[in-house]
């Protein structure tokens, strides 16, 4: 099992080698929004939502919802 970085949210779901590319992609996004952006990833939630198609019929999608805060500012000589 792969570590689940103190979440505990793979308890109960299997390692597959497409969960773990997956979530190396999703890190790799995350990491370059923190770096880009200057800030911290503090929750990312998926979520399904309800949309409608071309032909104005609903549909359910998937949806990320990422909460970030500023990172704070450092102070004095550690930097």
């Amino acid at each position: 099992m792969a570590p689940s970085h103190g979440l505990g949210i793979r308890s109960k779901q299997p390692d597959t080698e497409k969960v773990d590319e997956a979530e190396r992609k999703v890190g790799a996004v995350l990491q370059e929004l923190e770096e880009e952006a200057d800030m911290e990833v503090k929750d990312i939630d998926l979520e399904e939502v309800v949309d409608t198609d071309a032909q104005d019929r609903p549909v359910v999608k998937k949806a990320v919802d990422i909460q970030a805060q500023q990172r704070p500012q450092r102070k004095g000589w550690a930097r």
